[in-house]
C-alpha cells in the first residue's frame, strides 16, 4: 500500500502538499509493521517528496517545517544515518531546512554533534566548514563566515555552494573585491561548469549570477528600481538563492 503510494506521487512532476501529508500519515499509522530498512528507505521517499514540493515553489514554508520536523525525527531514531556515517546532501540539507525555519540554535548544534559523521569528509573538515560557513552567514557574522569558506571541493554541489555563499558575503560587506569575484564566477559557468552541470543546473546559476550583477549595480534608495528587480525575481523563481534575492532587492527601496 506504501509502495504504492509512492508509485502514484512518483509519476506526478511534483506532488502536492496534501499528498505528502497523506504518505507521512499513512507511514505513522503502520510503521511498526515495518522492517527498519524498509521504513528507512520510505522516509527518504517522504523527505525527497518535501524537498520537491519546496522547489516547486520556494513560497512553501508550511512544507518546510514539515521536513525539518521528519529531520529531527529520523535523526533520532537513526534512519537517516547509514553504516553509522551521514552523507554529505543530508548533512547540508538537514542544517539548510533548519535555518530555513529560523531553528538557528537546533542549526548549530545539529552541525557541530555530527561533524565526524560525515561520510567523504576530508583532513580539513571541508564539508563540515562549508556548513558552518553557512550558519555563520544566516546569522550576520558576513566576516567568519568567509573565513570558514574552504577554497575549492571535489564535489560540484559543495563547490557552488561555497561560490554562491562567498558573493552573498561580499555583498553583505559591501566588499570591492565582488565585481571581480562575480566576474570570476561567470566566467567559471560559462567555461569549466559545461563539464560539470546540466542545462537546468547550470541555468539557475546563471539566474542568480545575472541578477545578482543588477543588485551590485542599483543604486540603494531607488523605489521604481527596487520595484523592477523584485518583479525580475519573482519572474526567476527557481534561480539559485531566490529568496535571499528577493530580500535584498526590496531592500533597495530603503537605502
Amino acid at each position: 500500500m506504501v509502495n504504492f503510494e509512492i508509485f502514484k506521487l512518483l509519476k506526478k512532476k511534483y506532488p502536492e502538499p496534501s499528498d505528502v501529508q497523506f504518505l507521512f500519515d499513512l507511514l505513522l499509522l503502520h510503521e511498526n509493521d515495518l522492517d527498519f530498512k524498509l521504513l528507512r528507505d520510505f522516509y527518504a521517499y517522504l523527505r525527497n517528496f518535501c524537498v520537491l514540493t519546496v522547489w516547486a515553489d520556494y513560497e512553501q514554508v508550511e512544507m518546510e517545517i514539515v521536513l525539518h520536523e521528519l529531520h529531527k525525527d529520523n535523526l533520532k531514531r537513526g534512519i537517516m544515518h547509514y553504516e553509522g556515517k551521514l552523507n554529505r546532501s543530508k548533512y547540508c540539507i538537514v542544517s539548510h531546512t533548519a535555518m530555513k525555519v529560523n531553528d538557528f540554535s537546533w542549526a548549530y548544534e545539529f552541525i557541530e554533534k555530527y561533524k565526524n559523521e560525515i561520510r567523504d569528509e576530508n583532513e580539513t573538515k571541508d564539508l563540515y566548514r562549508l556548513n558552518l560557513a553557512n550558519y555563520l552567514f544566516r546569522i550576520g557574522r558576513f566576516s567568519d563566515c568567509l573565513d570558514n569558506i574552504p577554497p575549492t571541493s571535489p564535489f560540484v554541489d559543495y563547490l557552488l555552494h561555497g561560490k554562491r555563499l562567498e558573493l552573498k558575503a561580499l555583498y553583505e560587506l559591501q566588499s570591492e573585491l565582488l565585481p571581480y569575484k562575480l566576474d570570476a564566477f561567470k566566467m567559471f559557468l560559462s567555461r569549466t561548469s559545461q563539464k560539470l552541470l546540466s542545462k537546468g543546473q547550470r541555468q539557475i546559476h546563471l539566474d542568480f549570477a545575472n541578477l545578482l550583477h543588477q543588485l551590485v549595480y542599483s543604486l540603494p534608495g531607488d523605489p521604481k528600481r527596487s520595484q523592477l528587480l523584485i518583479k525580475r525575481v519573482q519572474e526567476k523563481k527557481q534561480s539559485a538563492e531566490w529568496r535571499w534575492l528577493l530580500e535584498k532587492a526590496k531592500a533597495l527601496k530603503e537605502g
